[in-house]
């Protein structure tokens, strides 16, 4: 009777031993949160008359504020019953290509620190942010276990009337914008 208690025991403290390992494995290594500042579309303008060309470039931390601000309003869209929710983000753009050092909050309680990796393409007039894989500290998870659907950004909200997008190039840390006249 001895050794099944003792065996026992052990088992209950080698499981709280893993629960406790996996729970400090999975913790956020940064604090990261969704505040954003809006694109400044008459700074953007000025520097478009300055070089005298149709063309505005994006900068990572504009694209950056431009998708946390897509984050909000998609949490705030969503019901409550989401058990994973974004907390913070910080993203990195490469060419077309983007990761994103993420926090989330797991059932409202526990933190979960994790890498997104997306794709980015521009279809008029959006901007899409597709979701293609998520590590926590270098570990692939399978794409049923956390599936992002994918963002959308309208950059016309962001011009003038009168102008419109006609090509998105994207470079290694920004996004350049080939501007037309809408003749509507």
């Amino acid at each position: 009777m001895g050794k099944l208690l003792r065996g026992i025991i052990v088992g209950v403290l080698l499981i709280a031993l893993l629960a406790g390992g996996l729970y400090w494995y999975v913790q956020p290594q940064t604090t990261l949160d969704l505040v954003y500042t809006d694109l400044s579309v008459r700074n953007k303008l000025a520097e478009m008359l300055a070089s005298r060309k149709l063309e505005v470039e994006l900068t990572e931390p504009e694209v950056n504020n431009l998708l946390k601000k897509a984050l909000v309003s998609r949490n705030s869209s969503n019901s409550n019953n989401n058990e994973l929710e974004i907390t913070g983000a910080q993203f990195t753009l490469h060419g077309n290509e983007l990761i994103a050092d993420v926090n989330l909050l797991y059932k409202k309680q526990w933190r979960i620190g994790a890498m997104l990796q997306f794709t980015v393409s521009w279809q008029e007039p959006y901007v899409t942010v597709v979701h293609t894989g998520t590590q926590i500290r270098h570990m692939n998870l399978p794409p049923e276990w956390f599936q992002l659907k994918p963002i959308q950004v309208s950059l016309d909200d962001y011009m003038p009337k009168l102008a419109g997008i006609k090509s998105i190039t994207f470079l290694e840390h920004s996004l350049k914008l080939s501007l037309g006249l809408k003749l509507r």
